[in-house]
């Protein structure tokens, strides 16, 4: 894993860029092995601009950054994922088109796709900065997932 956009992946997002937001996607991973304190995180963030759709998911490596998954079938891998870990591992989708931070974005134009360029054509993946004009928003890796933001210029 790098800690940079590979140039497919670059290209990917780049590519949604001008697209109107038709839906966002949370795939949140579940963990009921205990049932008192049920663990659950944003495995993967499903954001579909019609002719183009990104799954944006942070590895399950120690390393941070950012990545697509590019073959990602949701139910296939909540099945999967069920079996492995005996129903105590689970993903649910939901799609979050009218929560408070995605409805100022959702039917919207990305005017821009950000992405910090450190040199030598080498984009980090830290962060990926998504413009929607009046409303900004950042998604980064956290230390349990995806994590998003509404973004504030500092």
């Amino acid at each position: 894993m790098s800690e940079y956009f590979s140039h497919d992946h670059l290209k990917k997002l780049k590519a949604a860029e001008g697209h109107v937001l038709k839906n966002v996607i949370y795939h949140n991973w579940i963990n009921k092995s205990n049932p008192a304190d049920v663990f659950e995180f944003l495995e993967k963030l499903e954001l579909d601009f019609g002719d183009v759709n990104l799954i944006l998911t942070v590895p399950e490596t120690d390393e941070a950054g950012i990545t697509l998954a590019d073959d990602f079938d949701a139910e296939k891998n909540r099945l999967m994922l069920l079996h492995e870990f005996s129903g105590k591992i689970d993903v649910r989708s939901d799609n979050m088109n009218s929560n408070v931070l995605w409805e100022n974005a959702v039917n919207k134009k990305l005017q821009t796709l950000g992405v910090v360029h450190e040199g030598d054509n080498l984009y980090s993946n830290s962060s990926v900065l998504l413009d929607f004009g009046e409303e900004q928003l950042e998604i980064r890796p956290g230390m349990d997932g995806v994590i998003v933001e509404p973004y504030d210029e500092v």
